[in-house]
C-alpha cells in the first residue's frame, strides 16, 4: 500500500493525505490516538490507527503522514496541549510519540522554530492572549490502556443570528469597512445607510521591514475616508477630493487630500461610528495574535529588529484605528476567512436563508483564506489556518524547489512542502501554469516570459514583484485564456484547483466538524465565471456531493451590497469583504436606531 503511494509521489503526482488517512484507518492495527485539549478545555479525539512499516522510507512515510495530521490539527483548531496514546511494547510507535516535542520544536523560542514547529508560534500567542502568559502548550504520551473515555463535547449554543438586523444599525452612522489583503487593501464606507465611498489601494506588506510601513497606509486610508465621509455626511459630497480615492493615487497624495478635506469640513468632520477590519492574519478575542504568514515575513527577517515587538505593534492596530472613532465606539477585528463567511451569513441571513447550519467559505486570492460562522453566528476563536494544512504527501518533483520558486510544492512561511497555500488561490495558478504548460501548451507559458509575467532569476522562476508587482497580471493573463474554448492546458489548471478544494473540504470536514456542508467561494478566482465553472468540474470528479457556491452577484441581497452590485468597476467578489466589514463593525453598536435592534 505505502509503495503504491510511492510510486505516485514519485511520478509527481499527489498523494493527498485524506487518501492516505482513509487507507490507514481501514488496515492499520496500531493505535495512535490523539487527545486535543482545545482553549476552551474541552478534548476533541483523533484515534489514528497506523499499519506496520516495512524499512526505513516506509517509517519515514508513516511518521511524515502523522506529523502532518497533527500539524493540520494545530493549525486549525489550536490547543492546549495534545495526549497522545499508543501501545508501550511497540518501539517504533513509542520512538513516534515521543519525538513529536522534537519535532514541533516545543522547548524551543519562537525565533529558533522552523517547519512544524512555526505552528506553535501562533498556538503561544494565542494561549498567551488567553490566559495572559500563564499557560503553556504540552505534549505528553500515555499507554493505550490508560486512555480515557472522552463524551463528544456538545454543540455550542449562543443568542439567535443577528445578521439580517445588521443593516438597520447603519442609519444615520458612518461606519467604515476594511479588507486588508496581500496585494491590497478594499474600503468602503455606509453613511446613513448608503454606500457612498469605495477605495482601493495596492501595496506589498511582505515588503514592509517595520511595523509601522504596514501600520501607516491602513491608519491613513482610514483617515482620508473618515474626512470624504464626514462631507457626505453633512451633503457635501461635491468636495471629496476623487482624486485621492482612485487606485492609483501615492501616498503623498492621499496625505494630502486628507489634510484638504479635513481642513473643509471644519465643524461638519466628525469622528466614524464603527470599523469593521478583516484582517490576513490570525484574530483571538478581537486582537491579531498569528504573526506567521508572509504579509509579514519583511519584518521576520530585518535582523537589527526585536520581532515580537514589532509585531505588537501590529496587534495594538485597534488602539490606533480607534483615533478615528466616535469615543466608546466599536473597532471590530477578524481574520479575512471568518469575515467572508459572516459576509455570507448577513447577505443570506437577508434574503431570508436558513442559517441553522452556518456557513464556511475560502477566499481564493493571494492565499487562500478560510472562514467558518456557526449557526447562531458566533466565530469560533480558533486559529483555522488551512492555508497551512498539508493535504498532499506527495508531488515529490516540486520538493526539491525552494519556495519562492513557483513551481514549489512548499509553503512560503513554513518550506513544508504539500501545504495548501501552493494548492489554492494565485500560487496554485501560477505553480500549475509553471509544471503543466512548457509541455502541454508551450506558445503561451512561452508569452507569459515574454510578457515579463514570469522571470527566470537563475534557475529560478518567478512572478516579479518589482520593480513592478505582476502577480494580478500574471492570474489575469491565465484566467484571460482558461476562459477562452480550447484553451484545455489553462483549463485544467482550475480544474485541478476544484480538486484540491475538494481534498480540503474533506480534511475542514474531519478536523472541524462543521455543520455546514456548502462552501461559498470569495475572491479573484472566482470572478470570471469560465473559471469557476471549471473549479466546480474539478471538485466534483472527486467530491460529486460537495457544492461550491460563488461570491458573486447574486450573493447581494443587503441594501449595500446591492448598490456595490451596481457601482461602476467594481464586482462584488471582489469588495464583498469590505462591505461585509461594514456589517461587522455594526455588531459593537447597540441598536438604539431602530426597533428590537
Amino acid at each position: 500500500m505505502i509503495q503504491s503511494f510511492f510510486k505516485q509521489a514519485a511520478a509527481g503526482r499527489p498523494v493527498y493525505l485524506t487518501d492516505v488517512r482513509e487507507a490507514f484507518q481501514a488496515c492499520g492495527a496500531r493505535p495512535f490516538h490523539l487527545h486535543v485539549t482545545l482553549y476552551d478545555g474541552t478534548v476533541r479525539v483523533f484515534p489514528l490507527a497506523l499499519p506496520r512499516a516495512v524499512g526505513e522510507d516506509e517509517a519515514e512515510f508513516l511518521a511524515g503522514y502523522v506529523h502532518a495530521q497533527l500539524y493540520n490539527i494545530l493549525s486549525a483548531l489550536g490547543a492546549a496541549g495534545v495526549d497522545v496514546y499508543l501501545d508501550w511494547s511497540d518501539p517504533a510507535l513509542k520512538r513516534l510519540g515521543e519525538g513529536l516535542e522534537e519535532v514541533f520544536q516545543v522547548h524551543a523560542a519562537k525565533e529558533d522554530r522552523t517547519g512544524f514547529g512555526r505552528c506553535l508560534n501562533v498556538n503561544e500567542r494565542v494561549l498567551a492572549a488567553l490566559s495572559g502568559g500563564g499557560e503553556k502548550f504540552t505534549i505528553r504520551i500515555f499507554g493505550i490502556e490508560d486512555e480515557p473515555v472522552v463524551s463528544e463535547a456538545p454543540a455550542l449554543t449562543g443568542s439567535a443570528p443577528i445578521f439580517s438586523r445588521l443593516p438597520q444599525r447603519l442609519r444615520g452612522r458612518m461606519v467604515l469597512g476594511m479588507d486588508v489583503g496581500g496585494t491590497d487593501v478594499k474600503l468602503a464606507v455606509s453613511a446613513d445607510g448608503q454606500l457612498v465611498l469605495c477605495k482601493e489601494f495596492d501595496w506589498l506588506p511582505s515588503a514592509c521591514t517595520r511595523a509601522e510601513e504596514l501600520t501607516g497606509p491602513l491608519l491613513l486610508l482610514t483617515r482620508l475616508l473618515r474626512a470624504a465621509s464626514s462631507l457626505h455626511m453633512a451633503d457635501r459630497a461635491g468636495e471629496v477630493n476623487l482624486r485621492a480615492l482612485e487606485r492609483s493615487a501615492t501616498l503623498a497624495e492621499m496625505e494630502g487630500a486628507a489634510e484638504r478635506m479635513e481642513r473643509a469640513a471644519g465643524a461638519d468632520l466628525r469622528p466614524l461610528d464603527a470599523i469593521g477590519l478583516s484582517f490576513p492574519d490570525v484574530v483571538i478575542q478581537n486582537r491579531i495574535v498569528g504573526g506567521e504568514t508572509p504579509k509579514t515575513q519583511g519584518l521576520r527577517s530585518h535582523p537589527e529588529l526585536d520581532y515580537e515587538a514589532q509585531f505588537a505593534k501590529i496587534t495594538g492596530l485597534n488602539e490606533a484605528l480607534a483615533a478615528f472613532v466616535r469615543p466608546g465606539g466599536p473597532v471590530l477585528c477578524v481574520n479575512d476567512g471568518p469575515m467572508a463567511a459572516f459576509t455570507a451569513a448577513v447577505e443570506q441571513g437577508a434574503a431570508g436563508a436558513d442559517l441553522s447550519k452556518g456557513f464556511f467559505v475560502h477566499t481564493l486570492g493571494t492565499d487562500l483564506g478560510s472562514g467558518w460562522a456557526r449557526p447562531d453566528g458566533s466565530i469560533p476563536d480558533i486559529p483555522l489556518e488551512v492555508y497551512n494544512f498539508i493535504i498532499d504527501l506527495g508531488s515529490w518533483p516540486g520538493r526539491t524547489f525552494p519556495p519562492e520558486d513557483v513551481r514549489s510544492v512548499r509553503s512560503l512561511n513554513t518550506g513544508l512542502p504539500g501545504a495548501l497555500q501552493k494548492y489554492g488561490g494565485q500560487s496554485a495558478v501560477f505553480r500549475l501554469a509553471a509544471e503543466r504548460l512548457p509541455r502541454e501548451a508551450p506558445q503561451v507559458f512561452q508569452e507569459a516570459l515574454d510578457r515579463g509575467l514570469f522571470r527566470w532569476e537563475g534557475d529560478r522562476l518567478t512572478v516579479p514583484t518589482a520593480p513592478r508587482d505582476m502577480r494580478k497580471d500574471c492570474l489575469e493573463f491565465f484566467m484571460d485564456r482558461a476562459s477562452q474554448p480550447g484553451e484545455e492546458a489553462c483549463q485544467d489548471i482550475f480544474r485541478e484547483i476544484g480538486e484540491y478544494l475538494a481534498v480540503t473540504w474533506r480534511e475542514t470536514g474531519y478536523i472541524l466538524r462543521p455543520e455546514a456542508e456548502d462552501r461559498t467561494l470569495f475572491g479573484r478566482l472566482v470572478t470570471r465565471p469560465a473559471c469557476f465553472r471549471l473549479i466546480q468540474e474539478g471538485a466534483a470528479r472527486r467530491e460529486p456531493g460537495l457544492r461550491l457556491l460563488a461570491a458573486d452577484g447574486t450573493l447581494a441581497n443587503t441594501p449595500l451590497m446591492k448598490q456595490l452590485a451596481r457601482w461602476p468597476g467594481l464586482t462584488v467578489a471582489q469588495f464583498a469583504q469590505a462591505v461585509g466589514a461594514v456589517y461587522y463593525g455594526c455588531l459593537g453598536l447597540n441598536g438604539s436606531n431602530c426597533q428590537n435592534a
